[in-house]
């Protein structure tokens, strides 16, 4: 059985878009993804604007699943959207990390999960051991990007599970 595309999967190639190209998506690209999505990253991909070498790229292309399909009559509305969702959301966040640092990164981590974040965050992010969080922490290693931008997934999640549990509790 194939796995359909879903808006959940259009948010992510749109997000791969936007690491591929920035600001300055070809009309071309843009007419072929947004209707048939794998044919596009298929089309992406055979010219070489797809670096899999890229470790953000292969973070996201790696979120996609395999035996993807793309539609016969092309992506329906509501998933096109959610391209646009991801793209723009993805540049925006692009630019925004600029200015983030290790402090960031530890009130994000202490937000999520207390004092033992750490190890907590490694296991989310799916990193073998939290010695490479330590090193973002202490200004050894780089932050990548792909890190912010599953942060902000993270807090999504969190945010959106307290925001059920405070509808629960609440008395109108």
């Amino acid at each position: 059985m194939t796995t359909q595309v879903t808006p959940q999967i259009m948010r992510i190639i749109g997000q791969i878009v936007a690491a591929t190209y920035g600001d300055d998506v070809p009309t071309n690209v843009q007419t072929i993804i947004l209707r048939y999505p794998i044919r596009g990253i298929g089309f992406i991909s055979s010219r070489r604007e797809l670096s899999i070498n890229n470790g953000e790229i292969a973070r996201l292309m790696d979120k996609i699943p395999g035996d993807l399909e793309d539609p016969k009559d092309g992506m329906p509305f509501d998933c096109q959207g959610a391209f646009w969702l991801g793209y723009y959301q993805y540049c925006k966040l692009s630019n925004d990390v600029k200015n983030y640092t290790s402090k960031e990164l530890s009130i994000i981590g202490e937000s999520l999960y207390g004092t033992q974040w750490q190890s907590n965050l490694a296991r989310d992010l799916r990193l073998s051991d939290a010695r490479r969080v330590r090193e973002w922490v202490a200004g050894e290693r780089k932050i990548p990007f792909g890190v912010w931008a599953d942060l902000t997934e993270l807090v999504k999640a969190k945010k959106a599970n307290l925001s059920s549990i405070l509808k629960k509790l609440t008395i109108d």
